[in-house]
């Protein structure tokens, strides 16, 4: 059982998903999109470490059965009414100490955009992935007839690989 990236890459292609991000931004898609190919990775890597730590776990799978609610169908949508503050506090859960600010530094590198740019973006993207995460987790637990939310969280993001980065780019193009 692994994260299906694919469904939310197209409807993300479909969407203009990235066309709102750059523009809320103030940069070009080039740019946003070389920042997320950085950022998103590590973000569900923080997904994994909160699901994973017995301390963090029962915190965070109350937060994604919180965003679970939020309407992220529509990608575009999504993007634009985002709580950018909501998403700076998950950033901050997922992403502790100084790993915000490497994740920010090797973003910049890569895409030229600002820090403060960076930071923002990851305040977007967190809180949609906290929704398709905890969307996506309800109906594997529904489908298994498991009551065990974290071990299928884990098995979500156990499938996570680098081709499911590639594949969440290309729902934020076009």
């Amino acid at each position: 059982m692994a994260i299906d990236m694919t469904s939310l890459m197209e409807a993300a292609i479909k969407s203009g998903a990235l066309g709102q991000v750059s523009s809320m931004l103030g940069v070009d898609e080039k740019s946003a999109e070389s920042a997320i190919e950085v950022v998103m990775p590590m973000l569900l890597k923080g997904m994994q470490g909160q699901a994973q730590n017995k301390e963090t776990q029962q915190g965070f799978m109350q937060a994604l059965l919180d965003h679970s609610k939020d309407d992220t169908d529509d990608l575009q949508k999504a993007v634009k009414n985002v709580d950018v503050v909501d998403g700076a506090k998950i950033v901050n859960h997922l992403l502790k100490g100084t790993e915000q600010e490497e994740v920010a530094a090797k973003a910049k590198k890569k895409s030229g955009i600002d820090t403060k740019t960076i930071i923002k973006l990851m305040a977007i993207l967190a809180p949609i992935l906290m929704s398709k995460m905890g969307k996506q987790a309800q109906t594997e637990t529904a489908k298994t007839s498991s009551s065990d939310m974290v071990k299928v969280v884990g098995g979500l993001l156990d499938g996570f690989d680098a081709k499911d980065v590639v594949n969440i780019l290309g729902m934020f193009v076009k």
